[in-house]
């Protein structure tokens, strides 16, 4: 029996009886939409998952941090601090591509009755320059403020006390009605080093640099900001600062920088180092009162060129005094989590199927009592028994595809329709079910070999059934 004739044969079987048919298919339908949609579920939620530990930063970034300062006799420990000489030290590990320091100060900003915090934070320019700008533009040279791009959601830490209630973006659900790059001009930080001493030098080079500015201001609001910046009795220090652009995003969008103020590390080296001097630099801690020669930062991102060394590196750092941490670790807790979620789901899916099977092993082996004398006659006629089972095979097979086919239709229907409604009734970003090229291959080669599966025993009969035995069956 060529394939042709197999093909031909099983079809017309299965068109004779058709509502058997039809019903045995819906069957297979709805245990193929269930396993294939648990399945889309739980993909989506992985998808989603990595997507937001993308935006928080690469598996292959660990961040260091420094221990804490230790000290004996008021000198410092040297080897517990990150400085440019460690920096060195860790790019020339193993596995390491690049080491990347961060200078990081919590400010206040205020803008009339509005108070607000921030992190400004000096990075590599290569960070502000892979951001997606909102609106404004990226930050360049120029002037006597450090340029910065503000993230998406500074504006929603901006409040101001009403009586004895604060009254913010999470209260209210509104934005204050500030203009980040044309009100907020300066940010105020708090110096636990600063000994609230300063030379008249320096003083007069901020005033020099204050006149230089390109932003229009008066110079009276340039003196005013100069005498802010030189008053350091109480520990406060202020920056100032143009905000040139706003990162993509709204009020609830979070990434890793969306609350930040970014600025270039080497352009906020050079501000500190021009307006306050060598001796007074604000964040920077002393030996025996003495600045140190190299620059101190609050933590380094080191990129490794793989993340199967993520942990190696990570720990050799570790073990050399300081702090470190990736989101490798977090995101594998989190994937074991989602696995264990993907196979009760798909559990879940999978009763279904096995309902759907013992339909299909019902209906076929309904079909070889009603088509014992066609057996028959088939076997007097000489016809091989390995075809006849390869036709009942190829009806159940037939069954299971169809099937399989028509429930992943239906179920791409469903998951459309999902992520439609979570993205504008729930406001989610990402697809909250996700059908992949390969889930919908194995759904339906796998609704076929079950269906082929469950055919077996019920072709076994017809292929042993004794063919003088078959034609006397009434």
């Amino acid at each position: 029996m060529s394939f042709y004739d197999l093909l031909a044969m099983s079809l017309g079987n299965l068109w004779r009886r058709k509502l058997r048919t039809i019903l045995t298919i819906l069957g297979v339908l709805i245990g193929t939409a269930s396993i294939v949609a648990m399945l889309s579920l739980a993909l989506g939620m992985q998808k989603m998952i990595m997507d937001e530990y993308s935006s928080m930063g690469s598996i292959t970034q660990i961040n260091v941090s420094s221990m804490g300062e230790s000290s004996s006799g008021g000198k410092l420990n040297l080897d517990g601090l990150l400085t440019d000489s460690n920096m060195e030290l860790f790019q020339s590990m193993e596995h390491v591509e690049s080491v990347s320091p961060i200078l990081d100060f919590g400010v206040n900003l205020n803008q009339g009755k509005y108070n607000g915090y921030a992190e400004l934070m000096g990075v590599d320019q290569s960070v502000i320059e892979s951001q997606t700008l909102g609106e404004g533009q990226m930050p360049g040279e120029g002037g006597g403020s450090l340029q910065v791009l503000a993230g998406n959601t500074v504006l929603t830490n901006f409040g101001y006390m009403m009586g004895d209630e604060y009254i913010d973006y999470y209260s209210t659900g509104e934005l204050p009605d500030i203009d980040l790059m044309k009100q907020v001009k300066q940010v105020q930080y708090y110096d636990e080093y600063s000994t609230g001493e300063d030379t008249q030098e320096t003083s007069d080079d901020n005033e020099d640099t204050l006149g230089d500015d390109n932003t229009g201001e008066s110079d009276e609001t340039a003196d005013d900001i100069a005498d802010t910046i030189n008053d350091m009795d109480d520990g406060s220090v202020t920056l100032r600062v143009k905000i040139t652009g706003v990162l993509e995003g709204g009020p609830d969008d979070y990434n890793e920088n969306s609350s930040n103020l970014l600025v270039d590390i080497d352009s906020l080296k050079n501000y500190l180092t021009k307006n306050f001097g060598k001796d007074n630099i604000p964040g920077q801690p002393k030996d025996n009162g003495k600045p140190l020669k190299e620059w101190v930062y609050n933590s380094l991102i080191v990129n490794v060129d793989q993340s199967d060394y993520v942990e190696d590196v990570m720990s050799y750092i570790q073990e050399m005094g300081f702090e470190a941490s990736s989101n490798k670790e977090l995101l594998e807790s989190v994937q074991k989590n989602v696995k264990i979620i993907e196979l009760v789901l798909g559990g879940i899916g999978m009763v279904a199927f096995l309902v759907a099977a013992i339909g299909i092993a019902n209906t076929m082996m309904m079909s070889t009592y009603e088509r014992t004398k066609e057996i028959g006659v088939m076997k007097v006629l000489g016809c091989d028994m390995r075809d006849i089972q390869k036709l009942f095979l190829a009806e159940a097979g037939f069954i299971g595809f169809i099937g399989g086919m028509v429930g992943l239709g239906f179920t791409c229907i469903l998951s459309a329709v999902l992520n439609s409604l979570a993205q504008s009734a729930g406001g989610m970003n990402g697809n909250i079910s996700l059908i992949t090229w390969w889930l919908a291959v194995i759904a339906v080669v796998f609704s076929t070999m079950m269906g082929m599966l469950a055919g077996f025993f019920p072709a076994r009969r017809a292929m042993k059934l004794s063919p003088l035995a078959a034609i006397r069956t009434e």
